[in-house]
Order: C-alpha cells, then structure tokens, then sequence
C-alpha cells in the first residue's frame, strides 16, 4: 500500500477528521442508508463507519491471519 499524498490528503479532511473513500454500492444499499440516517439522526457516514466496524472485529482472527501471510509474501 502506498503512502497518501499529504497534500491531497488535507484536502479530502472531512467531518471530525475523517478522511475520505469512495466506495460503489448497490442503489438499494445506499438508499437503506439513507433511510437509516433519517430514522437514527445520525450521518450516513457514521451509520457506515459503525457497520465497517463492527464486521472488521467479528472478522478480526481472520484479517490477522490473512495480513500475517501477505506480509511473509504468500497470497491468499
């Protein structure tokens, strides 16, 4: 993984610190989210990060394994 351009980097700076990612999503996915947001009152990227979050933890034996691998230079 490379390093990000600093200068890029604090330009893409958004709420609370947050850096910025583009994902693609299926429309029904986003619109759910959207749905989300107004019913929690919290920002869809919060709901997002939360989500993101919490399966990277139940998953976390699992990436640790596989970063462990990559990182000795084998391929998954």
């Amino acid at each position: 993984m490379r390093a990000p351009n600093k200068e890029a980097s604090a330009a893409r700076t958004g709420p609370k610190g947050r850096s910025q990612l583009l994902i693609y999503m299926q429309p029904n996915l986003i619109r759910q989210l959207e749905l989300a947001e107004l019913a929690k009152g919290k920002p869809d990227y919060e709901l997002a990060e939360l989500a993101i979050a919490q399966r990277l933890k139940k998953h976390q034996r699992e990436i640790r394994q596989a970063t462990a691998l990559i990182s000795r230079g084998g391929k998954l």
